[in-house]
């Protein structure tokens, strides 16, 4: 019980670190990453991201053909899609294994459904 309560914990201090350590501001992170229906029953590969210098962002693809792709900011990053701090973190919760129900209602929003 008590290893198992250290392992934990040890995996959450690893989550927070990759979170929220800007001193490698050119290292990227990739957090987590999921396939995902729109409403149209398409899939999309969303890969949550974080950097030092974009910060938090998502990586969406058509899947599995790739051809079509996007990017979203949570922090206004150049030209990617605008996305709240929420909405990013539903998709990384979701990309974690946790079921979020808004996450198809985001994902339709941002390959414009």
């Amino acid at each position: 019980m008590i290893l198992d309560l250290y392992r934990l914990g040890k995996e959450i201090a690893q989550d927070a670190n990759k979170l929220f350590d800007h001193t490698r501001h050119s290292v990227k992170h990739d957090l987590e990453e999921t396939v995902l229906c729109d409403s149209y029953n398409r899939e999309w590969k969303v890969k949550v991201r974080r950097t030092g210098n974009r910060g938090r962002y998502l990586k969406i693809y058509s899947y599995p053909d790739y051809k079509q792709s996007l990017r979203a900011s949570a922090d206004k990053y150049k030209s990617y899609l605008q996305i709240t701090s929420d909405e990013w973190e539903v998709f990384y919760r979701t990309a974690g294994g946790l079921e979020d129900s808004r996450a198809r209602a985001i994902l339709d929003k941002l390959v414009g459904i």
